[in-house]
């Protein structure tokens, strides 16, 4: 969003410049163009990354209490998905036609799992 704080500063400078044909004033009208054409893609990409964060699919997947933890892909068609649902984790087998559930931990004992299995620092 910082880019779009510069943009604002630079905009009144450029459709303040003066269009005069003896100091290149199609040059001047190009550039303008150009920096309004930038300014309309840099708009664009701002609303969609706002309508990405704060729109109707934000709003449903933080209604649904669903959090993907993380993902490992087996094959180009299969994946091993940790899912956190309330305060459960679910180890779930995806794959192109079905979805299994392989392992159902509530949160105390996926995190006991966790610190079992990482690898203890300074031995």
């Amino acid at each position: 969003m910082r880019f779009l704080k510069h943009i604002t500063v630079l905009l009144p400078f450029a459709f303040a410049m003066p269009l005069n044909a003896a100091e290149g004033g199609m040059a001047l009208t190009g550039l303008k163009t150009a920096f309004a054409l930038v300014l309309v893609i840099a708009l664009m990409f701002a609303l969609a990354w706002a309508l990405k964060r704060y729109g109707p699919i934000a709003r449903a997947r933080k209604s649904f209490g669903l959090t993907v933890i993380g993902q490992v892909a087996l094959g180009s068609k299969a994946n091993l998905a940790l899912i956190r649902v309330g305060r459960s984790i679910l180890l779930l087998g995806v794959t192109q036609d079905s979805i299994n559930l392989l392992k159902d931990l509530d949160e105390g004992d996926f995190e006991k799992s966790l610190s079992d299995v990482s690898p203890h620092r300074g031995t």
